[in-house]
């Protein structure tokens, strides 16, 4: 007498069920991937707000002169750069630094606009954002 067996034999299930876990993990690193882009997306877009409000700061009142302050972390710079300001924000790694570039020669034309660099770091030492302007005293 002839046996018929109906459903799915045991390896038929473990089979499908390691291609859905492949199809899945496969979905879940791509949402994860998404998810940290849009985190840094987040972070760098509060880094420019940052900086273009210092830089509105600092364009809007009186230019201050060199500040030789301690800070935990000096950025990278030419030396032609001097740091007017710095400034951590409060339960945040935002880091915000001020510069204004030394005139190429000290005869050089007294009335000629300060070139300032306010550069905002948001991720430990690593990436930052960098807006410049001129300082004019008109």
């Amino acid at each position: 007498m002839a046996h018929h067996q109906d459903g799915m034999t045991l390896i038929e299930v473990i089979a499908s069920i390691a291609l859905l876990s492949v199809v899945i993990l496969t979905f879940a690193y791509v949402f994860i991937q998404s998810q940290q882009f849009t985190t840094m997306n987040g972070d760098r877009q509060t880094a420019l707000q940052l900086a273009q409000k210092k830089l509105s700061e600092t364009l809007a009142g009186p230019l201050p002169e060199q500040n030789t302050s301690e800070v935990p972390f000096n950025p990278d710079v030419p030396d032609s750069w001097i740091r007017i300001d710095y400034r951590q924000e409060p339960n945040s790694a935002y880091r915000t630094f001020t510069f204004k570039k030394l005139p190429d020669s000290p005869e050089s034309d007294p009335g000629r606009p300060l070139m300032i660099m306010v550069r905002t770091y948001y991720d430990r030492e690593h990436h930052y954002i960098e807006l410049y302007n001129y300082y004019t005293t008109n």
